[in-house]
This record gives C-alpha cells, structure tokens and sequence, in this order.
C-alpha cells in the first residue's frame, strides 16, 4: 500500500510538470495566447457575440479586427443588453458559439444596412477603439455579461475582414515555471526513495523453521550464523518494528 502512495505522488508531480510545460509553450514569457488572422465572410456592418458566448472573467483580451482598403471600423466592448439592443434593427453575423483558439460557430441576422448611430458616439462602451483600415480592442473582462462588437462606421462595410484574437492570464507563465520546478521536484523524490537500498533504512526478517517445528523471525546476520536453514519468508521490515 505504501508503494501505491508513492506511485500515486509520483504521478501528481508527472500531471504538474506537464501542465506547466502545457502553459509555457501555449501562452510564452508574455502570458499571452494569440490566434490569427481569420478572414470572416460577411457583406454586412455588423460582427456581435450573443450573450453568455464570452463567459471568462478577469480575463485580459485582445481584438484586431483589419479591413482592406483603409474603410473605417470600430470594435467594441459593452454590456450584452446594450450590444444587442444597438444593432437589433441591423442585418448582422452573430456568433453563436466560440471556443478559443478559434472555433467559431456564427448565425446571420436579418435587418436593415446600416446601423442607427455611429458607434463612435455610444457612451456605453466598456472599451472601445475605432480606426482607418484596422482597430485593436484591449480589455479586460468584467463580471458580467458582455459582448464583442466589430462594427462598420458610415456607409462602409466589413467584407474581406479579418480578425486577430490574443488571450492572457496575468501570471500564468511564472505559474506554470512554478508547476514544473515543484512537479520535476516531486517525480525526482518519489524516483529516489522507491530506488533506496534496503539496508539504508530497513531490515531484512527471515522467518525460519526450528528442529521441533517452531517458526522464528532472524535477522541475515543470524541466519548466516545458523548455517542452512528453512526459509519460509523474507520481508522488509522499517526499524524499530522488530517483533
């Protein structure tokens, strides 16, 4: 049973060593993941993440949206009842389903061209930047329901969009250095003891049968003493724990 614990342990640390080399090569020294560009197919003026699609929190994200032609666009963060609220009357591409690093799932809205204001000129955004050929999105998500907008601004439109996502835990690559130095720590120590020679911290008992019958437990050395004998068992035995 005392093996099976070891072994056990042993396999914890084997766990934590390949989940800090996982974060290391998934988010580097930048504790970033970035995934892109990924063109988008849409005629439309309006990109939107339906509620509860981006369900992180405390999470710190990053959003390029570029457009040929250096056309106006502008990428939003808001609440997700103000985000569809605002384009509700806009033909739109909505994203039904997102699982990083990028599998989309998207569903296409009916609605008129345009949207009914700049989006320039909303003030409930959370975080929003608007730019010429491109806007970059930089936040962190909140506590609350939120969605992501990639909107067109005036008479243009989003075709041959392409969008760049990047991900961070802040932390994350000093916590995965963490789980490898402990997790190698863990496998060499279990590694070690399971290898210790019995002699260093435990006896070896025979348990030998005397001339009338009897069984007794002795030690190598009396055993080499006694000459040829009957061996009925050999054990390891911790000291101390002598019978």
């Amino acid at each position: 049973m005392r093996i099976i614990g070891w072994r056990l342990l042993q396999g914890a640390g084997v766990l934590a060593l390949l989940a800090g080399i996982a974060g290391i090569a998934v988010f580097g020294p930048d504790s970033r993941f970035v995934s892109g560009p990924h063109p988008i197919e849409t005629e439309g003026s309006a990109i939107v993440t339906r509620p509860g699609v981006i369900a992180w929190k405390d999470v710190q994200i990053e959003v390029l949206a570029e457009v040929p032609g250096d056309k106006p666009v502008f990428v939003g963060l808001g609440n997700s009842v103000d985000v569809m609220s605002y384009v509700e009357g806009t033909e739109r591409l909505e994203v039904i389903s997102f699982e990083p690093p990028w599998s989309v799932e998207t569903s296409a809205a009916q609605g008129g061209p345009a949207l009914p204001a700049s989006p320039t000129a909303m003030d409930w955004w959370i975080a929003g930047e608007g730019g010429l050929g491109g806007a970059l999105l930089q936040a962190r998500l909140p506590d609350e329901s939120v969605s992501v907008a990639v909107l067109s601004v005036g008479d243009a439109n989003l075709r041959g969009l392409t969008l760049s996502t990047a991900y961070g835990i802040e932390g994350i690559f000093a916590r995965s250095i963490g789980l490898i130095l402990l997790g190698g720590a863990v496998v060499m120590l279990v590694h070690l003891l399971l290898r210790r020679e019995p002699g260093e911290d435990e006896q070896v008992v025979y348990v030998v049968v005397e001339e009338d019958g009897s069984e007794r437990e002795i030690s190598a050395e009396e055993l080499e003493a006694l000459g040829e004998v009957e061996i009925i068992e050999e054990t390891e035995v911790p000291p101390g724990e002598r019978r």
